[in-house]
């Protein structure tokens, strides 16, 4: 009898998945939700994943995304009462948005939750790590990228749009996406070497792609997510030239 438990045990003990598996179980997820029986075999084979784990994962990381669409929309209703036409894009912003973006023309914020270009994703944050605006001066649209201290952004002419379109994902949540017939400018901030007691100046400066895997170059599909409301209203005013 212990020997027989003793087996049980030994069965029923998994090895934890690693951080390169779950990156491979991800682009399966983002490509198929709900997997055959077959196919989830062949990933678990691929992976060295025990066939009732990889089940297990997909199950639970559906959940997870049913989960975090219900959540965004809850959090989205709680902040406003749906009104009856998409109302405007705020114009200005506070001054901690206003000193990290540093622009000198007049901006106008997009509410956004996240950014996704290809394999590469950037989630917005209470500490400003995704920040999107548009700019009427300078005809564009604008990702501001806040990473390890540093600070980047994409600018999106709209005249290199040549597809914008609005997609409800949820109840108060939707997508903007924007295809380009070009890849988008490419800065990074840069600082002026201070006199002693004055702050140090700070300026953008052009720079080659910095995305991973320098993606943003290739991969000409940029999916915003975030209020329904307001991205609708972003895609309906953006004109490209022609």
């Amino acid at each position: 009898m212990s020997s027989l438990a003793a087996n049980g045990k030994q069965r029923r003990k998994r090895s934890r998945t690693t951080p390169e598996q779950l990156a491979r179980l991800e682009e399966y997820f983002a490509a198929d939700q709900s997997p055959t029986s077959a196919r989830r075999r062949d990933i678990a084979r691929e992976l060295g994943l025990d066939e009732r784990q990889t089940q297990i994962w997909f199950q639970n990381r559906r959940a997870k995304l049913k989960l975090q669409a219900k959540m965004k929309a809850r959090a989205v209703e709680k902040l406003e009462p749906p009104p009856e036409s998409p109302p405007a894009l705020t114009s200005g912003f506070d001054a901690d948005v206003y000193n990290l973006i540093h622009e000198d023309d007049e901006v106008t914020i997009v509410p956004c939750t996240d950014l996704t270009i290809g394999n590469w994703r950037r989630v917005a944050s209470s500490q400003h790590d995704l920040i999107a605006y548009t700019c009427e001066a300078r005809r564009s649209i604008t990702w501001f990228i806040r990473s390890a201290g540093l600070s980047f952004k994409i600018e999106v002419p709209y005249d290199i749009i040549a597809e914008s379109r609005f997609t409800n994902v949820s109840p108060g949540v939707g997508s903007a996406t924007f295809v380009l017939d070009r890849p988008p400018t490419f800065y990074v901030e840069k600082q002026v070497e201070p006199a002693p007691g004055v702050e140090a100046a700070r300026y953008w400066q052009l720079s080659g792609d910095w995305t991973e895997g320098r993606q943003a170059s290739t991969v000409l599909r940029h999916c915003l997510m975030g209020p329904a409301y307001q991205l609708s209203h972003l895609v309906n005013n953006i004109s490209p030239s022609g």
